[in-house]
């Protein structure tokens, strides 16, 4: 039968306890990792994250801004041309490239496409130039490295003002 003394049960299980919540744990890792590695709709959130944990700026008045743009909840061409089906090549920026002379050549060797995505919209894009202008040094150097600064410093400060002046929200 079943021995029911509590210091003897704990002593048992808690071996098997430690092997079993090791092996969860790394079950939860890779199986979190290899998701959102195959998932294309989180290019920019794999771009910026690497650990599963509570960043120190969500805690800001102002994080929406970033949470939305990290979670693809934006009116980028990126997500809302996946939303209506079509294919990522020919999700472009309307400001950098004219669709009418662009999508014909899309699927051309040769025709280099600028596809609205938040990197591009955060460093390149012509429509937030003058908003990038006047972003300090830092922040600048930040966005042209393709770091995102998560760090609750300067630099994320701006980094958030930047984004919320853009208004990529959905709302």
């Amino acid at each position: 039968m079943y021995d029911t003394h509590p210091k003897r049960t704990t002593a048992r299980l808690l071996p098997n306890s430690t092997l079993v919540r090791d092996r969860l744990i790394d079950w939860f890792w890779s199986s979190w990792d290899e998701s959102r590695k195959n998932n294309k709709k989180l290019d920019f959130y794999n771009s910026i994250k690497d650990l599963p944990r509570m960043e120190p700026y969500l805690d800001t008045k102002e994080s929406r801004h970033i949470a939305q743009l990290r979670m693809s909840c934006h009116r980028l061409a990126i997500e809302t041309g996946r939303h209506q089906g079509i294919p990522r090549i020919e999700r472009i920026c309307p400001w950098c490239c004219v669709p009418e002379n662009i999508l014909p050549l899309t699927h051309l060797p040769f025709c280099d496409t600028i596809i609205q995505d938040e990197w591009h919209m955060l460093r390149d894009c012509i429509a937030t130039e003058k908003a990038r202008e006047k972003l300090d040094n830092t922040t600048k150097d930040a966005l042209k490295n393709s770091v995102f600064p998560l760090n609750p410093n300067k630099a994320l400060q701006n980094l958030v003002k930047f984004i919320t002046e853009l208004e990529l929200s959905t709302e």
